[in-house]
């Protein structure tokens, strides 16, 4: 193509603005006007700003550039592998991997890749990592010692394999242990027993740990959970007082536990101000994108244990990356004592229709899944037809309004909190007649309608926000739900409640708020980090390419006891037949002479 077919080609819809300009500042700065240079440039940042870290050549070598065109579009033709790599080579900004040039262009392994400096220099950091880790000796234990708390945390690994137990024994014996598996599948109860476990090996000197999520919601969620897990711990006598009374009771954001400093991406703990833990826990990792993970390793002493925990099959995270999906496809020729999978659902048994859905759709098997929608229906999954736009409305009165009718009955703070995990709305989309947008002000119109909130009033008692941007000073943070109710302390005036757990509330005034937006209902994506007794997916009423198989299985396993989804068959079908791929090379990196 030529330069000026590419300067127009970056006008289209399909690119941002960004892209453009960044292939300009590219082309000044290197002197060069080579049209195939100009387009890599372009496409680099295009790739990222679409999650990915790098630009795979191959995904675009010889085929059409604009995809809503189709491959049939010639005037939109990237060049060969051979010619384009060839190019790339002697252009003065790209260097090769080991040089710190603005563009690294790595041709070493399976494919050739195009990064952005900052992407190249956080995948090399995360994976010298994990291989460095993974090359270590097993760490020196009192293994009667661990043998003997096995056997009493978990009895059925004496008859049977038990995944748990192996988790457990390989988070003590490697510095670095990845634990995966889907919903109900016992992470986090393993997890508290790993600390216990920990805690006896050092029994004579202190340990110090921390436990991390990536958002204020899932951060809460395991801080909740570990404390359920701890008292029945205590009932059931599975330890000392002594090491249940060292298990933390606090937990961070991910942000917050390296020492966010506002207005800059650094963090206060790096590699020369190493967290002082020595072991570190990483709850929801499916949600942690390569720059934090890659500045979280960095932070580590090298001393510390890091113990990551997540569903490989959910959602990436919003930003660059899929760390988490990345660590755990190793092939199947090779084993990783530090990567445990655990499989066994503790919470859906074969009788289940969720378990059986989400095992099916995890699977990519579309047309059985949606076979089993159409069957007389199960007690926990039911499949609607989308209403058309002007149904919407009158579809959610019949869903939702007792339920509202209920939350606005019964407004006491501890009511209220407990009403927020009983049921969620969670949409594919943002916008659009079925986005979470839509569907929160036409739940606002129905409640003004009937009377159980006022009209005209924005900060009206029992409204439920979310916060969507983070605010490190008020520790709030994007995904952080609260409630508005009166203070009593306050003269009742309405405040911003935030549940910190244990009855424990944090107050807001509305004007002090960072920014945010109503949440009776949520997109999938802001969904992660949150369960749900009942679960109500809106998909919209065609295709979009936002709908993937991974989002249709983040939505269903939020709901722990019943699903509801409103879906016609083409588009429920699409959604599970398409993979969301991200461009990477970190398991090149980790496993490329493997597979």
């Amino acid at each position: 193509m030529k330069l000026t077919a590419i300067h127009s080609l970056f006008r289209s819809p399909e690119f941002s603005a960004l892209s453009r300009h960044f292939a300009d500042f590219m082309q000044k700065l290197s002197g060069s006007n080579d049209p195939d240079f100009y387009l890599a440039c372009g496409l680099v940042n295009h790739r990222a700003e679409q999650g990915d870290i790098c630009l795979d050549l191959v995904d675009y070598a010889g085929k059409s550039v604009l995809r809503s065109q189709g491959s049939q579009s010639t005037n939109s033709q990237a060049p060969s592998l051979e010619s384009w790599v060839e190019t790339l080579r002697h252009i003065p900004v790209i260097g090769v991997p080991g040089e710190k040039k603005p563009l690294i262009l790595d041709t070493d392994r399976d494919v050739p890749r195009l990064y952005l400096l900052r992407y190249w220099q956080y995948e090399q950091r995360l994976a010298g990592f994990i291989h460095r880790n993974r090359q270590l000796p097993p760490l020196p234990l009192d293994n009667p010692l661990l043998e003997e708390g096995i056997k009493r945390l978990f009895p059925n690994a004496q008859s049977q394999p038990d995944q748990q137990a192996d988790a457990a024994r390989a988070a003590l014996q490697n510095r670095f242990c990845v634990i995966t598996g889907g919903p109900g599948t016992g992470k986090t109860t393993t997890v508290l027993k790993i600390i216990i476990l920990l805690l006896e090996q050092v029994s004579d000197r202190p340990m110090t740990l921390a436990i991390a999520a990536p958002t204020g919601k899932a951060t809460n969620r395991i801080r909740e959970s570990l404390r359920s897990s701890r008292t029945e711990a205590d009932q059931q006598g599975l330890t000392t007082e002594k090491v249940l009374s060292r298990i933390p009771a606090e937990t961070f954001t991910i942000h917050r536990l390296l020492g966010s400093i506002h207005h800059s991406p650094r963090f206060r703990h790096d590699r020369n101000n190493p967290l002082p833990y020595d072991c570190v826990i990483v709850d929801e990792v499916s949600m942690v994108d390569m720059a934090l993970m890659s500045k979280l390793v960095e932070a580590l002493r090298p001393d510390s244990r890091l113990i990551l925990l997540g569903d490989k099959n959910q959602l990436s995270s919003v930003e660059s990356g899929s760390v988490l999906g990345d660590i755990c496809d190793a092939p199947e020729s090779s084993t990783h004592q530090n990567i445990i999978n655990l499989e066994k659902s503790y919470r859906f048994d074969e009788q289940s229709g969720i378990g059986r859905l989400s095992h099916l759709i995890n699977n990519g098997q579309a047309r059985e899944s949606l076979e089993m929608l159409h069957q007389p229906p199960s007690a926990d999954i039911r499949l609607q037809q989308t209403p058309r736009p002007g149904d919407v409305r009158s579809s959610l009165e019949k869903a939702l309004l007792k339920t509202y009718r209920n939350w606005f009955d019964t407004l006491s703070t501890e009511n209220v909190f407990s009403m927020v995990t009983r049921f969620g709305v969670i949409c594919a989309l943002r916008n659009g007649p079925y986005g979470a947008v839509t569907i929160n002000r036409l739940i606002e119109q129905l409640l003004t309608e009937k009377k159980l909130i006022p009209k005209n009033r924005e900060w009206y008692i029992g409204r439920p926000v979310m916060v969507t941007r983070n605010h490190h000073q008020l520790e709030l943070y994007n995904g952080d739900i609260g409630i508005v109710l009166p203070d009593d302390e306050d003269n009742g005036r309405p405040k911003v409640f935030f549940d910190r757990g244990g009855n424990v509330y944090r107050k807001i005034s509305p004007a002090r708020m960072p920014e945010h937006e109503t949440a009776y209902a949520m997109t999938i994506h802001k969904s992660q980090g949150s369960e749900f007794d009942r679960v109500l997916i809106i998909l919209p009423d065609q295709d979009a390419p936002i709908l993937s198989r991974e989002l249709i299985y983040t939505a269903i396993t939020r709901a722990r006891e019943s699903v509801d989804i409103w879906s016609d068959d083409d588009t429920f079908l699409k959604s599970v037949n398409r993979r969301t791929e991200r461009s990477s090379g970190l398991k090149s990196a980790l496993y490329g002479n493997l597979t």
